[in-house]
Formats: structure tokens, C-alpha cells, sequence
């Protein structure tokens, strides 16, 4: 059973939730419910795009209103590195700087290598501050509780048979705490191709007993403070005993399953994940660059991410309007174009990585992200420079999109890779007013839709760094405005 909430300590947090920001009505009460559920379950691992669909609001105000409520303390961030074949949490943090992007799941017995946006999921647990829940204390849980709530992802799903955390609960031949000394033997009829698993749910202790001719009929498995020791390497078909014994010095969690074996499927269970949050979409949050962040990736480790879409601006003739205008009113001019561009990045989900002299670098989730956000660049700017009635900032935007690497650099997130050097590399390309796309963010559909009625000039350019001529469209802005 859950405790009672610290009533004052939430009441408060939820005061200043509030007013962080404008939020859609009935969003912090639709927070409090959540809160205050008779289920302890829904406040373990909250998803936001999941809470979102539920509740009827923006998936953005939804990961906003948990990253604000984690920054109070009302909620605590979790970076998990989730298993693409059985949705195990290979590995959990607390903090990025622990993530990394390679670990060993010990109940397939086999690597995992994962991106950011992939199977790196980011959830977020109530604090036991607020209310002290069961899961806050794992070892207080059901062994079945313990397997298939806290471990497995609750959104895994095998095709054509359902959640996988039921399939699990089917195939389960054992699932109890064995004390020191303790025995256990299990009967089973084993058809060929399948496999026993011997599973210590809270070390991740694992060995797997395929069925095989020259197997055994009758095993014994041991396990020790150090992991399993099993007398065979196989088991026979038919009917088999299982004995398993426990020689370790705690109270252990152990779970037996026989299921079909996918030793030689490389493609593993084919166990398949619902919509989440990655850490890609973190990444590309600026709300969670601005609240957090100290959070980064430890020094020397980089974690891939497939597909990125990464922007760059300039401003054309920027070392005229400082010798025009004087430093301190350039200055000044600059600081405002950054606020118009950052709003302009905010609004299409994107988060700015980094501002660089005159120049901003900002990334996105999706190509037609960035185009929108640079068509909104481009229409702030000229709305500021005719309400000051001089042309003075006059902007260029390039973009690109492919497999990057986030890291860390200068003690803050950043990206690292030939498709930050190509992104760049096109803004340089792009004449003033103009926005600049390689083929790979002009072929996307999305794309598309936003520079429908446009005028985009193809050509082959030589970029400077970049060995083989890459495809570019040339969108000139100010020659065919739109409304």
C-alpha cells in the first residue's frame, strides 16, 4: 500500500508548477489525479506522450509539465537502456552521465547496442517525498511484481499474442523467493526447440537450458552470491525435472520459464515497444536544456542517434553592422535575434544547442521541424527589422538531417559527426535571405508540405570539407513571401 502524501510539500510544488508557464486549463489537476491514484503502478514509469493521449493534451505540454515537476522534486527522472528483444531494463539511471549506449541483457545472454532514439526510454517515478510507494522498495514486491511490473516494460507487446508481460506470466513454470538454503524442483514437459530460463530477478542472474537430444533429463542448478552453476548445458525432450537450489547468502527472487528457443534468431523475440519518450526527444527539448542543465554524457562517451535533424543561421554582413552601428548597439541587435530565433526554434519542438558568435545551431526530431522553424526565422527577423525601419540583420539558414553522435563538449550537450559538419557546411552555402537543404531534408514528405508554393533551386555543391559534391535545393525567401 501506498502512504499518504506530504501534503504540504506537494501543495506547494503544484503552486509553483502553475506558474512556471501558461499551461492548457486543467492540465495541473489532471497531474494531481494522477497523484493521488489508488493504483501504485500508474506512478511508476509515467510515460508523457502516453499521459498526453490519455488526458488530451500536447505531447510537448505533457513532457514540459514532467520536466518542470521533476526539476520541483515531484517527480524523478529515469534514463533506461531497454532491451530491442525482450523490453528488459538492461540498465537504469538517475542521470545521463551514466547512460551508455552499450550493455548485456542478462536474460536474452546477449550484447545490446542501442540509440538515443531507440530503446534509450526516459520515464519518470513519482518521489517517495510526495508518497512512498511499493516499487520505491523492490524487495518489498511480489517475485511477479518484480519480473513483470518493475523489470518489463509495461508497453512491450508479442504480435499475435498480446502483452509480453502476460506471455511471460504463461510460460512461467516458477516465480518465488527462495531463502538461503531452500529447494525447488520443477516438472515440465519440454517439446523440442524450446528452452528452460532460470531467471534471479533481482541480481539478473540468468542461464538458459536449450532442448537438445544429448540433453538431460533431470538437472540440478545451483546458484551462489556469484551466479548459477547447472551440472548441463542442455536439457532432453520430454519430460524433465528441474531441481534449483539456492546456495547464496540472501533471500533470492527466482523465476523458471520454458519457452520457444531463439538462440539462432537474430531478430530475437520479436517483442515490440509502443510509442514512448526517447532520449533523442529529451535532447531536443529546450525546456529540458534549460532546467537541467548539468545533466550531459560522461566525458569521452558518445551514444549514436540515427536520424537528426540539425540547423544552422548566420547573419550576412555581420562585421558591417558592428563597424555600422557601434559594438554595444550590434551587441544589442544580436541578443534580440537570438530571442526571435529561439522562440522560433521553441515552437517547432526544437531546442537550440548552442549559439556561436553571430551564428545559432539548433536541432530536431523531424526535417519539416527545422524548415518551419527556419520559415518562422526568417519572417520574426524581417518583421523586427521593419519595425525598426533598417534592414541591419539580414539572415541565412542551412540544415541537414542523418546519423549523429550526442556528446558532451565544453560541459554541455552537443552533436559530433560528418552530419554536423555537412549542416554547417550548407548554411555557409546559403546567399542571404535564403534557406539552404540538403536533398535528404528536401526529399522528406513533411518537408514538402511546408515549402509547398516555393521556389527551390537544385544544384550540386562543393562544400567546403566534404569530399564528394552533395545535392542542395536553394529556397530564396524574400523574392516569394508567403502569408
Amino acid at each position: 500500500m501506498a502512504t499518504a502524501a506530504d501534503v504540504a510539500f506537494l501543495d506547494n510544488a503544484l503552486a509553483q508548477l502553475e506558474g512556471v508557464r501558461r499551461w492548457t486549463p486543467r492540465t495541473i489537476s489532471k497531474l494531481e489525479a494522477l497523484i493521488s491514484s489508488d493504483d501504485p503502478w500508474d506512478v511508476y514509469r509515467v510515460d508523457p506522450p502516453t499521459f498526453a493521449a490519455e488526458k488530451g493534451i500536447s505531447e510537448q505540454e505533457a513532457i514540459d509539465l514532467f520536466l518542470h515537476a521533476s526539476h520541483l522534486g515531484v517527480f524523478h527522472m529515469e534514463w533506461r537502456l531497454v532491451c530491442p528483444l525482450c523490453t528488459d531494463t538492461v540498465s537504469s539511471c538517475k542521470s545521463m552521465s551514466t547512460v551508455r549506449s552499450r550493455c548485456y541483457c542478462q536474460l536474452c545472454q546477449r550484447s545490446v547496442e542501442v540509440n538515443l532514439d531507440d530503446f534509450i526510454a526516459v520515464s519518470f517515478n513519482l518521489s517517495p517525498r510526495v508518497r512512498e510507494m511499493p516499487w520505491h522498495k523492490p524487495e518489498s514486491l511480489s517475485v511477479e511484481e518484480l519480473m513483470l511490473r518493475y523489470r518489463i516494460d509495461r508497453r512491450a507487446m508479442l504480435p499475435g499474442l498480446g502483452p509480453f508481460g502476460e506471455v511471460i506470466r504463461q510460460f512461467s513454470r516458477l516465480a518465488e523467493y527462495l531463502e538461503p538454503g531452500d529447494t525447488r524442483t520443477v516438472e515440465a514437459e519440454m517439446p523440442p526447440g524450446w528452452a528452460a530460463v532460470l531467471f534471479d530477478a533481482s541480481a539478473s542472474h540468468t542461464v538458459i537450458l536449450p532442448v537438445r537430444e544429448s540433453g538431460r533429463a533431470a538437472v540440478q542448478a545451483n546458484l551462489s552470491d556469484e551466479g548459477w552453476q547447472v551440472e548441463a548445458d542442455s536439457i532432453a525432450p520430454g519430460k524433465v525435472s528441474i531441481t534449483v537450489n539456492n546456495r547464496a547468502s540472501r533471500r533470492v527472487p527466482i523465476v523458471l520459464m520454458t519457452r520457444p528457443d531463439d538462440e539462432d534468431d537474430d531478430k530475437g523475440s520479436g517483442v515490440q515497444m509502443g510509442p514512448f519518450l526517447n532520449g533523442n526527444r529529451l535532447l531536443n527539448n529546450q525546456t529540458f536544456r534549460t532546467l537541467f542543465r548539468a545533466e550531459t554524457l560522461a566525458t569521452g562517451e558518445g551514444v549514436g542517434v540515427r536520424d537528426l535533424t540539425l540547423l544552422f543561421t548566420d547573419l550576412k554582413g555581420s562585421t558591417e553592422l558592428y563597424e555600422r552601428v557601434g559594438d554595444l548597439s550590434a551587441f544589442a541587435l544580436v541578443q534580440q535575434h537570438f530571442e526571435h530565433l529561439r522562440r522560433a526554434v521553441m515552437e517547432q519542438d526544437g531546442a537550440v544547442v548552442k549559439t556561436i558568435g553571430d551564428a545559432v545551431m539548433a536541432s530536431f526530431v523531424k526535417p519539416e521541424q527545422a524548415v518551419k522553424a527556419a520559415l518562422s526565422m526568417f519572417r520574426e527577423i524581417e518583421q523586427f527589422n521593419q519595425h525598426r525601419g533598417t534592414r541591419d540583420l539580414i539572415l541565412k539558414v542551412g540544415a541537414h538531417r542523418g546519423h549523429s553522435i550526442a556528446v558532451t563538449l565544453n560541459d554541455r550537450l552537443d552533436y559530433f559527426g560528418q552530419t554536423v559538419n555537412i549542416a554547417s557546411r550548407v548554411q555557409s552555402a546559403a546567399a542571404a535571405d535564403e534557406l539552404c537543404l540538403t536533398d535528404d531534408m528536401y526529399s522528406d514528405p513533411g518537408v514538402q508540405q511546408a515549402l509547398e508554393g516555393r521556389e527551390a533551386v537544385r544544384e550540386m555543391a562543393q562544400l567546403k570539407g566534404i569530399a564528394a559534391t552533395v545535392p542542395i535545393r536553394r529556397i530564396p525567401i524574400r523574392q516569394n513571401p508567403r502569408p
